[in-house]
């Protein structure tokens, strides 16, 4: 079941961000959350940038957000996207599942684009947002060092059309 996120849902959330933080570079991020700035960057995404959940009976097994893009009025409309699947829970189609949910929400709110910004190491996240319509629309060289090596960073756009 896919549902909106709550605070209680920050420490099963900031558990498996951690993960990716420490162990994958999955994300050019390199500090881990506590429970507390998980709960904080939860309550920053209002109405227009949801945060949902994928839940296993009450697991927290996954979670996507929307967040602005850029903070200038004429970017209101476009957003990145997130999607996060917990470790064990990965190849059983719960990424698309998020992905899917955050493509309604950003329609139902108005967003025109929709962007993701992954890793060129991540190839399954690559893979994930091309099965489901965004394009490749730039590729940044070597723009954040992780785990003592350069990564690059991929662009994907899938503009939302009515």
């Amino acid at each position: 079941m896919i549902r909106p996120a709550i605070p209680a849902d920050s420490a099963a959330i900031a558990a498996i961000w951690n993960r990716e933080v420490r162990e994958t570079a999955a994300t050019t991020d390199t500090e881990e959350r506590t429970v507390e700035s998980q709960r904080a960057w939860l309550a920053a995404h209002g109405p227009d940038h949801p945060v949902v959940v994928a839940v296993d009976a009450d697991e927290v097994v996954a979670f996507g957000a929307l967040s602005p893009y850029r903070a200038k009025p004429s970017d209101a409309r476009t957003v990145e996207n997130s999607v996060y699947v917990k470790d064990g829970w990965r190849g059983k189609g719960l990424g698309g599942l998020v992905l899917d949910h955050l493509l309604v929400l950003a329609r139902e709110r108005g967003h025109r684009s929709v962007i993701a910004r992954i890793t060129a190491v991540n190839e399954p996240s690559l893979a994930l947002h091309e099965r489901h319509g965004f394009v490749r629309v730039g590729h940044e060289r070597q723009v954040a060092r992780k785990h003592g090596m350069w990564l690059d960073v991929v662009t994907l756009q899938r503009v939302l059309i009515d």
